[in-house]
């Protein structure tokens, strides 16, 4: 069964390298979507894929994103519905 979950990180997240580490680890799961610097300054992370590779990024999340930031801030939300994403897309290189 495939999931898709929404996390938004806030707080300490410039010159952390949040977006490269979430998009790293994403594409090492095979979880698809995207993770991007929003409006509200917030790093803001859709991905899709199975329940199993879903848990396990969460555990990464939780854990810490990044050993430069010094607080570890973020929402979650949990989906059933898939968004059909292709690939791991970021608004970093």
């Amino acid at each position: 069964m495939n999931k898709r979950a929404l996390i938004k990180f806030f707080g300490d997240i410039y010159g952390t390298g949040y977006r490269f580490f979430i998009k790293q680890k994403a594409i090492e799961l095979g979880l698809k979507g995207y993770c991007k610097l929003n409006a509200q300054d917030q790093i803001e992370v859709e991905v899709e894929g199975s329940k199993k590779a879903i848990d396990e990024f969460l555990l990464f999340v939780q854990k810490g994103v990044s050993p430069q930031a010094d607080s570890n801030s973020f929402t979650l939300e949990l989906y059933d519905d898939l968004k059909g994403y292709v690939r791991m897309e970021s608004d970093i290189v």
